[in-house]
């Protein structure tokens, strides 16, 4: 072979192979890192209350019934209730979607949503008037009782008095809410003693009546109803000034005012002079022979009217919705969670139920769902959410063992990602962005013959993906995913051989093209 060919070949298969290790190199030997840093986000309530329930399904028609499966029947002129229905009795933990997320809820007989949350720290009073009516201050006492000189200082709760709370439900944002039940775990009955209930107060709802927008818990876009006046009253007097007050979040609160139309609008028989809300709409479907289903909803429903709305507060009062959501129905008795005996009182709900001749109503509860005319005297029963934010529950929620509500020390996991190559090593520091010190570090190796860990080095020991994990001594958490590659000094060996055989057919053209211009000089 001519000596020039020769030579073309040499460089050719040097320049080759060269450029075949350089791509190689380039590819895979630069060693990555993709760290991150997770605060620690679980939501240890949840998780909790998740743990200690299963979860449940709720079924078609389910809110139809109350939670001990019976209906009201609007035929039935003795009874007014159905036998039950052993397919519909539904008790334990539901979801549903609200404005936040997922909503997880206690419905029916339930008696392990039980909470202690703050208490009273100095003896606290409300006033009672003649009628048996109980208000958080002398003034609003002799602003509405009939004898305003009747007004008397009545013990509601004793220094260090524990307040004891019901879950309504885990809100999508994760907070957790909830409902007064006095001052002791089991079901307080009323039994005339204002001490002995589940509520603060016992007041109507608001002075006058005789306009719809007195049904709206605040009304003349934002003159306070009475008996937001009397919520506020008792949270500033009692957890506002404590340090309980940090825990207690700006929650969402729904007064839904929408929809208010002649009850022929909705599909309802002519009950004469009536104007219904869509909350009667969603859940007394059972007069019109259940055409539609009751549909309660945790998404407050938009409305542009001056009273009701959608607010954010320290504390106010349960839905209708809620309600129904929890086992209560209109027309029939219940044993809904929220029931405490037959010895309770009527509580009020936020939610405005209907307008008749001249004269406001709003939703309330207790053995059954029912509305009750805003100058009424019922029970004040306040509704909070708590941040559960760096808190856990420890007990089971039982009246034996309720949940309290606890602070945890706040801990950090650190997340990262690291490419080696066989054979070589990397600080364990470099998989993380953060100078950490690592020094007290315990790691694990998910599979140690893909990699393992010593001295502060991550070492690659074959090709695959691995995670080592490790906790320190302050209880963070540590975790690096590492992929390990082909060394290129041993792997090069492949694209030589490539690069040969493409010298060698470069190579073979060249000496072919080569003899053919001899034989065409010769000729």
């Amino acid at each position: 072979m001519n000596r020039k060919v020769i030579t073309v070949l040499g460089l050719t298969t040097l320049i080759i192979t060269s450029i075949s290790n350089t791509l190689y190199l380039t590819k895979t030997s630069t060693i990555s890192y993709q760290a991150y840093k997770d605060g620690n986000t679980d939501n240890l309530v949840l998780n909790k209350i998740l743990s200690d329930n299963e979860l449940k399904q709720e079924i078609p028609h389910m809110f139809n019934y109350a939670s001990n499966g019976t209906q009201y029947d609007p035929n039935d002129e003795d009874d007014y209730t159905t036998n039950p229905n052993p397919e519909y009795i539904t008790n334990g933990l539901y979801s549903m979607e609200d404005e936040d997320g997922v909503s997880y809820y206690f419905r029916g007989a339930v008696d392990n949503n039980n909470v202690q949350f703050g208490e009273y720290e100095s003896d606290y009073y409300v006033y009672q008037d003649s009628d048996d009516l109980y208000y958080q201050s002398l003034e609003s006492c002799q602003a509405t009782a009939y004898k305003p000189e009747s007004c008397t200082q009545v013990k509601l709760a004793s220094t260090g008095d524990k307040m004891y709370w019901k879950i309504i439900r885990v809100n999508g944002d994760g907070s957790l809410r909830l409902i007064y039940n006095g001052t002791t775990v089991n079901h307080p009955e009323f039994e005339g003693d204002i001490s002995t209930s589940n509520s603060v107060g016992v007041s109507p709802y608001n002075l006058e009546y005789n306009d719809p927008k007195y049904s709206g818990y605040t009304y003349d876009n934002g003159t306070d109803s009475f008996i937001k006046k009397e919520v506020d009253t008792w949270y500033k007097n009692t957890l506002g000034s404590s340090s309980y007050d940090s825990k207690v979040l700006g929650g969402r609160y729904c007064s839904d005012s929408s929809g208010l139309k002649e009850e022929t609008d909705y599909g309802f028989p002519d009950m004469g002079e009536y104007k219904l809300f869509a909350s009667y709409d969603r859940v007394v479907q059972s007069m019109t022979n259940y055409t539609k289903n009751n549909e309660p909803t945790l998404k407050c429903p938009s409305t542009s009217e001056s009273y009701g709305g959608s607010y954010r507060l320290k504390a106010g009062l349960i839905t209708t919705d809620e309600l129904v959501l929890a086992g209560e129905n209109p027309g029939v008795v219940t044993d809904s969670y929220l029931n405490p005996g037959e010895n309770g009182i009527w509580y009020w709900t936020m939610t405005p139920a209907r307008f008749l001749y001249d004269t406001a109503s709003v939703w309330d509860g207790f053995e059954r769902l029912d509305d009750s005319d805003v100058y009424y005297g019922d029970a004040v029963r306040p509704v909070i959410n708590i941040s559960t934010e760096g808190m856990t529950l420890t007990g089971d929620g039982t009246i034996d063992n309720p949940y309290v509500l606890e602070e945890v020390e706040p801990t950090n996991s650190y997340k990262g990602k690291v490419t080696i190559e066989v054979g070589s090593s990397v600080d364990d520091i470099k998989a993380f962005e953060e100078d950490l010190d690592l020094s007290n570090v315990t790691w694990t190796v998910e599979d140690s013959s893909i990699a393992k860990i010593e001295n502060g080095k991550i070492i690659g020991l074959k090709n695959g993906t691995t995670v080592i994990t490790g906790v320190g001594s302050d209880g963070t958490s540590y975790e690096i995913e590492v992929t390990v590659i082909s060394n290129p000094i041993t792997s090069s060996a492949v694209y030589i051989v490539i690069g040969l055989i493409l010298v060698l057919l470069l190579g073979t053209g060249i000496y072919v093209t080569y003899k053919v211009n001899n034989v065409i000089d010769k000729e």
